[in-house]
């Protein structure tokens, strides 16, 4: 008898965050490197639309962790954005 063909292994939740996360620092410090007092602003906006992206991917896998991973990408890039920006002498 011939066995059946094996479903292909899915990629675990950690590899997905982790992944995402590692392409959001790669291009946010980029962003800053080329550009030190926009580059987070940039860096927000980018991370905007990762965030669309991994929507997209939640959609069409169906798998809650691009959810996860997009959410997570866009606060971190929100506080990072923020971060950077000083209110000054609040006195």
């Amino acid at each position: 008898m011939i066995a059946p063909p094996e479903p292909p292994k899915r990629t675990s939740d950690g590899k997905i965050l982790g992944y995402n996360l590692l392409v959001f620092a790669g291009y946010t410090v980029l962003a800053i490197l080329a550009n030190p007092k926009e580059g987070a602003f940039v860096a927000f906006f980018i991370s905007i639309a990762h965030f669309v992206v991994a929507i997209i991917a939640a959609l069409v896998a169906q798998r809650w962790i691009w959810l996860l991973a997009g959410a997570l990408v866009l606060i971190i890039g929100f506080g990072t954005c923020v971060s950077n920006f000083t209110m000054g002498d609040m006195r």
